[in-house]
């Protein structure tokens, strides 16, 4: 009976363990096989940030080995060189590299960062219906939006005025300011 019970645990436990390690393998892949590029980190004591990446190869390459990766939840459609896959707890942002052609810049956002930075505009076309506010809550895009109007809004790609951005390492070669924003 005893050695029944020690199986059934050691069976349990694996099975937990091969559970959790799947919530993630996208961001260990996008972590492990593509080059750092730029971290930014909520404030006030938040956990939540956006990990920024480069993959060499261009935006379709690039969401292809993805979805070989891990299967997303949802895949948005691409709008102006942009794209995003939704993972269980993380947000895969996707953007033509517009210094490197051919090159992706793949951002890695938990979802508390997407609900509380990004701007509802941002998606506007990638995905069906209402994605988001089914996700977020039925009040999150106009909040959002209200919020944004005030200049408090992240714009993807590294660029945002009042989260600090953090380079580490191997160094930041990105200059901030999300795509279509000055450069």
């Amino acid at each position: 009976m005893t050695k029944k019970r020690w199986l059934t645990g050691l069976v349990a436990v694996v099975l937990f363990l091969s559970a959790c390690g799947s919530l993630s393998q996208a961001e260990d892949y996008v972590e492990n096989n593509y080059t750092f590029v730029n971290a930014v980190q909520s404030e006030g004591g938040s956990n939540s940030r956006a990990m920024m990446y480069r993959s060499d190869k261009d935006l379709a390459g690039t969401v292809a080995e993805l979805s070989e990766v891990q299967e997303p939840e949802q895949v948005g459609e691409e709008v102006e060189g942009r794209q995003v896959m939704v993972y269980n707890d993380d947000f895969i942002i996707l953007t033509e590299d517009p210094d490197n052609p051919g090159s992706t810049l793949v951002e890695v956002a938990d979802e508390e960062f997407v609900r509380t930075h990004y701007n509802p505009g941002f998606f506007t076309g990638m995905f069906f219906g209402s994605f988001l506010s089914n996700r977020f809550g039925s009040g999150w895009s106009q909040s959002q939006a209200t919020r944004c109007a005030r200049g408090g809004c992240y714009s993807g790609g590294g660029g945002y005025s009042s989260i600090p951005s953090t380079s580490t390492g191997r160094g930041s070669v990105f200059r901030g300011g999300g795509p279509g924003v000055g450069k």
